[in-house]
């Protein structure tokens, strides 16, 4: 019996070292299809980019959240989510830093640049 027990903490260390605890999670771009189009604008995100490269399409929810997706070249390169209020600082950003289709939230105190994969 204590093998068996000892075995299954020899698994648990191994799979802890193979999959760290702190991998960050990856979201699927959101479906915007069931919301309503508030409004289309441009803005600067790649400084060797001359103009505002980056199209914003803004979305909201019925529950009162807005989701902003943003585009270069028609290609989503990462999306937003906030609510109306905002009074908990509900504001959420993701990338697809690696052109996959999978978002992963980033730092939002930092201003964000395209990523290499789009250009």
């Amino acid at each position: 019996m204590s093998r068996i027990i000892f075995g299954a903490m020899v698994c648990a260390a191994l799979f802890s070292i193979v999959l760290p605890s702190d991998a960050q999670q990856k979201y699927q771009l959101p479906d915007v299809r069931a919301l309503k189009h508030i409004t289309t604008s441009q803005s600067d995100h790649a400084s060797d980019i001359p103009g505002k490269e980056t199209t914003m399409e803004f979305y909201s929810a019925p529950n009162g959240q807005i989701i902003t997706i943003y585009s270069y070249r028609n290609r989503p390169v990462a999306f937003s989510t906030h609510t109306n209020n905002d009074v908990q600082n509900t504001y959420r950003l993701f990338m697809d830093l690696t052109g996959e289709g999978l978002f992963q939230e980033v730092d939002r105190s930092r201003p964000w640049q395209l990523p290499a994969w789009v250009r």
